[in-house]
């Protein structure tokens, strides 16, 4: 009696074990899916657009709007620029404008990332997450015509304790089930884009102010705004 007992015991165990992992690799592959399909939105409009956008500015604004800033978080990254104790130093308001000022920043750059559009595409290669599956790394190709491809690393982060599960065919859609995941920083060659800047986010907050800090993106992003 106790021998088949334990075997049971033994097969639920093994039983349950394998659906846990089948279900964190559907989800893995998922979020993964999810990301896919939002770089080639992104590929796309580049695509389409790059000749487009000096001429009529308001097809960028707008896609910056409805699109990038859905899958990149303005907030996250300045919010790592500044560093977590600076940041809860500011009141919403001012946490406000500077998110509002960084993405303007962002439409620059990818005004200007569309300016030397040479056919890039950026593919995804595949998606590693922590322990907590709360944080990861999304490595992308980006395969450039005439040119050796460069290998770039997306830092990806899962904003609150939505809980996900995989959504069956005709369910909710990942832009639903995912819309809690963002993009927050990256690196090339090892190096982090956030900790590039962070010394000057943190030098001019603590040396000239917050004040000084929104006036300089505004100055930066001057020849943009016009």
């Amino acid at each position: 009696m106790q021998k088949p007992f334990l075997l049971t015991i033994l097969f639920l165990i093994s039983f349950v074990f394998q659906s846990v992992k089948a279900s964190e690799k559907t989800h893995h592959q998922a979020l993964k899916d999810y990301f896919v399909a939002k770089l080639n939105v992104i590929n796309q409009f580049m695509a389409e657009n790059h000749k487009k956008v000096a001429s009529e500015p308001k097809l960028l604004i707008d896609f910056v709007d409805t699109e990038l800033l859905t899958v990149w978080s303005a907030k996250n990254t300045v919010r790592a620029m500044l560093g977590a104790k600076r940041w809860s130093e500011l009141d919403n308001s001012q946490q406000n404008q500077l998110v509002s000022a960084y993405e303007q920043t962002m439409r620059r750059y990818l005004f200007e990332v569309m300016s030397k559009y040479v056919g890039q595409v950026a593919v995804v290669e595949r998606l590693q997450l922590n322990g907590k599956a709360n944080k990861g790394w999304l490595t992308v190709l980006l395969e450039l015509p005439k040119l050796p491809d460069v290998t770039i690393d997306l830092k990806i982060y899962k904003e609150g304790d939505k809980q996900e599960f995989v959504v069956e065919k005709g369910g909710m859609d990942s832009s639903q089930q995912f819309s809690n995941w963002s993009i927050y920083d990256f690196r090339f060659q090892g190096i982090s884009f956030v900790k590039m800047k962070q010394s000057y986010f943190q030098n001019t907050y603590d040396e000239r102010g917050f004040d000084a800090l929104i006036l300089d993106l505004y100055l930066k992003n001057q020849e943009f705004n016009k």
